[in-house]
């Protein structure tokens, strides 16, 4: 059955409301089936970046199911790419009040928070969403609760967020990158280079990545690896920003 066949029961339901009307259970499933599959196409939208198509998708699902966690969570998301944040708070909030307990949610809703500059309230929602035994991926809250901590600055509070998501998983990309980057800035080269050692065993080098190599051994004293890296950079990325600055750095050098 459709959704116009059902809509006239519907009508007449709610007309009745007062006298005990109930909806039947059959057309409240498959009610809610439909939400799903249009929320799913939705969220497929918004990743191709098909914003209109996605905004008729939800905006169904949330006519058929406005009862969904998920399904406001959804919507929330399109209305902060729409850059309407006050309707995305207010999603993401009636999400949360229908499901306290989603730490996705939680990790989603600290995103858009943290974007919005919102420090403190974002970084309850990520540690809430970390520290649930439920969630699966708790070091991406902790690792979006250091970068988002990063804005105040408070860079020891992120190094530990960070700690705590390389606990959990110690081959999370994102954490080793953002510790081998605040290591490089602290002067703390022999930890920049276990980083990037770690790192590089999960991802292949970058032209970041690479000069960061060649900068943190060139410090350490070790020309040869320092080499190694500037010779990669300029053969793998020979048209990067670092490339250049490392032919600046070579061409001062040899006056």
């Amino acid at each position: 059955m459709n959704s116009a066949s059902v809509l006239p029961s519907l009508l007449f339901c709610a007309g009745l409301a007062l006298a005990g009307c109930a909806v039947n259970p059959q057309v409240q499933e498959r009610e809610q089936r439909a939400a799903q599959v249009n929320m799913e196409l939705g969220l497929h939208y918004m990743r191709n970046n098909q914003l209109e198509q996605a905004k008729g998708n939800l905006e169904r699902a949330l006519g058929q199911n406005p009862g969904s966690a998920q399904v406001h969570a959804a919507y929330a998301l399109l209305q902060e790419r729409l850059r309407e944040p006050r309707l995305a708070d207010r999603h993401f909030r009636r999400a949360l009040e229908l499901d306290p307990g989603n730490a996705l949610i939680k990790n989603n809703y600290g995103t858009f928070l943290c974007r919005h500059d919102r420090l403190e309230e974002a970084d309850k929602a990520f540690r809430s969403a970390a520290e649930d035994p439920l969630y699966r991926t708790p070091e991406v809250a902790w690792t979006n609760a250091g970068i988002c901590i990063l804005k105040k600055p408070d860079e020891q509070q992120a190094e530990r967020y960070f700690r705590r998501a390389l606990e959990t998983n110690p081959r999370h990309v994102p954490a080793l990158y953002e510790m081998m980057r605040l290591s490089f800035d602290g002067g703390r080269y022999l930890q920049t280079r276990a980083y990037l050692q770690r790192l590089t065993e999960q991802v292949p080098h970058t032209p970041e990545t690479l000069w960061i190599c060649y900068l943190a051994e060139t410090e350490l004293g070790n020309r040869d690896a320092s080499g190694v890296c500037a010779l990669r950079l300029k053969n793998d990325f020979p048209d990067s920003e670092q490339t250049t600055r490392l032919l600046e750095t070579e061409s001062r050098g040899r006056r």
